[in-house]
């Protein structure tokens, strides 16, 4: 289920199609325990889901679950792996930023096209995201700046998640299991957010949530 790759670009952590993500973090656990004298603590790693689609909402999981064992991942990879050698048609380069004390993770920069911000929390970004660029988050994510990347939120705390920028136009957003290529006016702060099963953009001074939220 989870495999060890050495490769020439480094250390890769494969992780093989599954069915169950607590038998993956289970697994995780083992092997790296396991290889405990091998690692030290900040060590970089790559990591490669397979069937990256599908297990999309997962990755912040996984990659929260290596970070407690003292790894640090750098690039996240997509593809497949063989017995031999491992086949890469896609890289991002994880951003590297620290947690705030309340868990979310506040970048004060901009993200670059070919970068990746994956939290198992919220997201907050004073900067721009641009095009090419993506955000894997738990919870919500909110862009102090234009967000034309791919924005995908709500992959543990679900449909509740909302994401905000002061300029909302992004190839793709995410909120939960629902997805869509709708994109706020230009330069106007808007908040997207699921009602009614779908995902709206509202308008920031004019957004209305479903009773509850």
């Amino acid at each position: 289920m989870v495999d060890f790759k050495m490769t020439k670009e480094g250390f890769v952590i494969v992780i093989k199609d599954y069915e169950s993500l607590e038998e993956v973090l289970e697994d995780l656990t083992t092997k790296i325990t396991q290889m405990g004298s091998f690692f030290a603590k900040g060590d970089k790693v790559a990591v490669m889901v397979e069937n990256h689609a599908t297990h999309v909402q997962d990755i912040p999981k996984i990659i929260s679950h290596i970070r407690k064992h003292g790894l640090e991942v750098s690039q996240i990879l997509v593809g497949t792996a063989e017995k031999e050698k491992i086949r890469v048609k896609g890289k991002m380069d994880m951003v590297k930023q620290p947690d705030t004390k309340s868990g979310t993770k506040l970048i004060k920069r901009n993200v670059r096209s070919g970068q990746i911000i994956v939290h198992s929390g919220d997201v907050m970004i004073f900067g721009n995201l641009h095009k090419g660029a993506e955000i894997m988050a738990g919870g919500s994510v909110v862009v102090f700046g234009s967000a034309m990347g791919t924005i995908r939120a709500g992959l543990n705390e679900g449909s509740s998640a909302v994401i905000a920028a002061l300029d909302l136009r992004p190839s793709m957003m995410q909120i939960a299991g629902i997805i869509t290529h709708a994109r706020g006016e230009e330069s106007v702060p808007s908040v997207a957010h699921v009602k009614e099963g779908k995902i709206v953009i509202d308008k920031f001074n004019e957004m209305t949530f479903e009773r509850g939220e």
